[in-house]
């Protein structure tokens, strides 16, 4: 019976095709209206937007794609180079801004939605007539609407996991060293996107291949070919990697191979480490609004009385259960390193909303859509003013000629948005005086709760910051 459900959707009237030209339209439209709101109403949010069009600025300035990257101008080894190419490749198109710099990651979106659906076909041999269907899920999902339009680096990574997914998908079936080198390059990618942990997304599909691959013929030489796609995954890493670790000390070298790997994988950062359940309340999350639907929870149950029993779904399963418990199982846990798992929710969701009527999906995505452009748009005048750091920016840019220091734990807020060439000094607060001894006509940049913190300096600005304030301030 699932068999049929999962390969037949042409049995189904509520299947209702769309318009030719519609479907050639809707979905780059829609990202287009969320690519439009995000930079219209939302600023770069601090820290991570604004530390990584930072880092990305630096590689502009250097025009040396291959050197260590920097942030304040001093080695930064905590991510890798591939999403700052992209913006970087944007700005030489379109020049410095903030809305080249959201281009790439808009594109990465747009394209997890393309190959999720193209995973779709490759998994249901009947899922031609569901993918406008499965699109229209994922675009309307709270998942994709939150963090489409973020400078993350998940969605590109998500680009490269589908990618090798689809390769290892088609080389069960038919070997090939097309699949192979897909396999490869695609991982490859992933690991300059997001580092090594591109390798845990495929490593669950990639051992239970004999569990949920139906044509699974001579498993040796299968997986001496996935050996060998983790060849050349290796060597396109280590294109980049060599010339920068010729170009690294000791410490770099230590800190970006080992502390960003199982460092973060052991909670030794000490960088948003939580609890083991930290996860489950994000699994519903990531079906809102489909949720809400009766019918979604009836076609729950007819998947779930024959979960075995179709390719497609094994794969699904192997892929998503095991994973969750090990990113689960990992010290560092954010809510977006699980956007590469999203694709294997969305097909499922997919497979439970057959009975829900097309009509009805894309009125979902419509009242989604302008949910979170309205939010946006009420946000930009209230909450996100908190977040918006171009008032103290502008006057960083007007003043560029004075040293400026941060009073404690700067990770490059302003280096883009001010278009600084030369680092800010990081100052502890109890130094802040001898600073400013030392640099008479400086500008220091502190964040406060209480106006006594800035006894003893003349304040020349001063905006709210998220739930604090910050204050430029200048010598007496």
């Amino acid at each position: 019976m699932l068999l049929r459900a999962a390969t037949s959707a042409e049995s189904h009237c509520v299947h209702m095709a769309l318009p030719a030209w519609t479907r050639l339209v809707w979905l780059p439209l829609v990202v287009f209206i969320l690519f439009l709101a995000a930079i219209s109403f939302r600023p770069l949010l601090p820290i991570d937007e604004t530390r990584y069009t930072s880092v990305a600025w630096e590689m502009y300035l250097s025009q040396d794609w291959l050197k260590p990257l920097t942030m304040n101008f001093a080695p930064y080894h905590h991510k890798l180079p591939l999403l700052f190419w992209l913006i970087n490749a944007s700005w030489a198109i379109f020049g410095v801004s903030r809305w080249a710099a959201t281009l790439p990651v808009v594109l990465s979106s747009l394209a997890c939605v393309y190959l999720t659906v193209a995973l779709g076909r490759v998994l249901f041999p009947g899922f031609q007539r569901q993918g406008d269907r499965t699109a229209i899920i994922m675009v309307a999902g709270a998942p994709f609407l939150a963090y489409s339009t973020v400078i993350y680096f998940d969605l590109t990574l998500t680009v490269f996991v589908l990618l090798s997914l689809i390769g290892t998908v088609v080389y069960t079936r038919a070997r090939g060293w097309r699949s192979v080198v897909l396999i490869g390059v695609s991982l490859g990618l992933g690991v300059l996107a997001r580092g090594p942990v591109a390798f845990l997304h495929l490593l669950f599909p990639i051992l239970l291949a004999p569990l949920w691959a139906s044509n699974l013929r001579q498993p040796v030489r299968w997986y001496l070919g996935i050996l060998a796609a983790l060849g050349v995954a290796a060597a396109i890493v280590l294109c980049w990697l060599i010339p920068v670790l010729q170009q690294s000390d000791g410490k770099f070298a230590y800190a970006l191979l080992w502390m960003q790997t199982v460092g973060r994988a052991t909670g030794k950062l000490d960088a948003h480490v939580q609890p083991f359940y930290f996860y489950l309340p994000f699994l519903p999350a990531a079906l809102i609004p489909w949720v809400f639907l009766p019918r979604f929870w009836r076609g729950a149950a007819v998947l779930r009385e024959g979960l075995w029993e179709t390719e497609g779904i094994r794969f699904l399963v192997c892929w998503f259960v095991p994973t969750f418990l090990l990113f689960s199982l990992i010290s560092e846990k954010q809510p977006h390193y699980l956007l590469p798992l999203l694709p294997a929710v969305v097909l499922a969701m997919a497979l439970c909303l057959k009975e829900v009527s097309t009509r009805q999906m894309a009125q979902g995505l419509a009242i989604m859509v302008v949910a979170i452009v309205a939010g946006q748009a009420i946000a930009s005048v209230t909450i996100l003013k908190r977040y918006d750091l171009e008032p103290v920016a502008a006057y960083m840019r007007a003043n560029r000629d004075k040293d400026w220091a941060f009073v404690e734990n700067y990770h490059a807020e302003l280096g883009f948005l001010a278009r600084l060439q030369k680092p800010v000094d990081d100052v502890p607060r109890h130094r802040l005086a001898q600073w400013f001894a030392d640099h008479p006509d400086g500008r220091a940049i502190v964040v406060y709760r209480n106006a006594k913190d800035l006894a003893g300096y003349h304040s020349v600005l001063d905006n709210p910051y998220r739930a604090k304030r910050m204050a430029v301030l200048s010598a007496q």
